[in-house]
């Protein structure tokens, strides 16, 4: 049972993230938007288990907005259309803000 996190809070401000972290499971997939594309910055990105299959998405205007630039190699670009698709796909979603 695939989860989609939806992480909206920085981690800079906010232990959100960081929480994520901690229940994130194989097949997991996390989406940063609003402030939580700040997140593609912070140190606790490198913290992630790669051997636990977790596909990282960012929201890409959200990204351009703030000036955050998105590695391709780790993140995949996303629209808001494609994080609706990523609701139906999953068996759960969980919005950290």
């Amino acid at each position: 049972m695939a989860t989609l996190h939806i992480v909206r809070q920085s981690a800079f401000s906010s232990n959100d993230f960081f929480q994520c972290l901690q229940i994130v499971t194989d097949n997991d997939v996390i989406v940063f938007i609003d402030d939580g594309c700040y997140n593609l910055q912070h140190s606790l990105i490198n913290s992630i288990d790669t051997n636990k299959n977790i596909q990282l998405k960012v929201i890409e205007q959200h990204a351009n907005a703030r000036a955050i630039a998105i590695n391709e190699a780790v993140f995949t670009k996303v629209s808001m259309g494609d994080l609706v698709s990523l609701t139906f796909e999953n068996s759960r979603v969980i919005t950290w803000q």
